[in-house]
């Protein structure tokens, strides 16, 4: 019996390799249909990491060409804090501009979200955290994402980390979701292999959260699971040589996939846990989810038993619950990621830890219950690097 469920994906898609060249009259003609002059003016988030590539200028050349004036915003960080927010949605509002455009990562895309989000209605961040807190429809946002990771080019979903708390506020609303995302896999291709590794997990953890969740339903699965088989055919490819084309399509498409699915069934403890400890040590995003994943997934894998099989294939491996943690084991080996004390975390912020991901939003969407007690046990496992023995 096929449960109600609601499915949405409100932003469209333009994907393919060097479809970034038409960003401006694509733009220009979906601000005209809206009602807006031709010639709006913009805010342009641009990830810092990215100011050299030459696509930019591309990028830069198609809005010109278009007749898009636009000013460049490039005070993104990492784990985005909500003074830049504040800071982007001020020049937003002082230069009177309609439209937002993110180049970059998660970062710049939520920041860009976030930046709409202010300037259409004022406020603080933290007025917002939760979910369907937002009044209305924001300014429009164009995403251009620049790795194959967050996925929050297609999501409704924004994070940003509260400088005066050092928490992470997790923003949800069908208002933040792009109007318009250009997914364009020729962008990654110079994508350091770490980074690419990194932001490859948190594609693979988006998907196989949103497969076993709570709110996971029939059109949902279909997507998590092809992104989870797109993951397993191509990261390492794409890891080991970086300007293998058809490895980064099927990344970037499974990025997308895996935002998709994220938006409709959540994320759930991984990044529970995984947000806490990267506002707590402004550590990558990506890169904890991949060191966490396992340890969750033992956890679960009692009662989705049906579920890790087909994780399982989608690896291409055994039909066996415990391959299924077997495959993501060996893929963090590949790719040699560091140890959670390599990256600074004590065991004395473990117990705040566990507390900070039991509160979070996305708690309730576990494929089982989880309190506090259940991450501290998750969190004393995963710093000494030992799997549990019931693989």
């Amino acid at each position: 019996m096929i449960s109600d469920f609601i499915f949405s994906i409100p932003t469209r898609i333009q994907f393919g390799s060097g479809i970034t060249k038409q960003v401006g009259s694509v733009v220009r003609d979906f601000l005209t249909s809206r009602g807006e002059r031709s010639e709006t003016r913009g805010l342009v988030v641009v990830d810092p990491g990215i100011k050299d590539a030459p696509w930019l200028m591309e990028i830069f050349a198609s809005l010109g060409e278009a007749g898009l004036q636009y000013i460049v915003f490039d005070g993104v960080k990492p784990n985005p804090r909500d003074e830049d927010v504040v800071q982007a949605a001020s020049v937003v509002n002082e230069n009177k501009l309609g439209v937002v455009i993110a180049i970059g990562g998660g970062s710049a895309i939520d920041t860009a979200k976030t930046a709409a989000l202010l300037a259409t209605y004022g406020g603080k961040v933290s007025d917002y955290a939760g979910w369907a807190k937002v009044p209305g429809p924001i300014l429009p946002i164009v995403a251009i994402p620049t790795t194959a990771g967050s996925g929050s080019e297609v999501t409704c979903w924004a994070v940003i980390t509260d400088t005066r708390t050092h928490n992470k506020l997790a923003i949800g609303d069908q208002n933040l979701a792009p109007s318009v995302a250009f997914v364009d896999p020729l962008l990654t291709v110079s994508l350091p292999a770490k980074l690419t590794a990194a932001t490859g997990m948190d594609v693979l953890t988006h998907s196989i959260e949103a497969y076993l969740g709570s709110l996971s339903n029939p059109i949902n699965d279909v997507l998590a699971l092809e992104s989870i088989r797109l993951v397993a055919a191509n990261l390492k490819r794409v890891v080991t040589k970086g300007d293998d084309l058809d490895g980064r399509q099927g990344m970037m498409l499974a990025s997308s996939l895996g935002g998709i699915a994220i938006n409709n069934a959540d994320v759930a403890g991984v990044h529970c846990l995984s947000e806490g400890m990267g506002s707590l040590y402004d550590a990558p995003h990506g890169l904890l989810n991949a060191i966490l994943l396992p340890y969750f997934m033992v956890f679960w894998q009692k009662g989705s038993e049906e579920k890790f099989i087909h994780i399982a294939e989608a690896f291409s491996a055994a039909p066996n619950p415990s391959e299924a943690v077997k495959q993501v084991i060996s893929l963090n080996q590949s790719f040699n990621f560091p140890s959670l004390v390599d990256i600074g975390v004590k065991n004395q912020d473990l117990r705040k830890l566990a507390e900070i991901a039991a509160s979070n939003v996305s708690n309730s969407s576990n494929p089982i219950p989880m309190i506090d007690s259940d991450y501290l046990g998750i969190l004393n496992q995963a710093i000494t690097g030992q799997i549990a023995r019931t693989l």
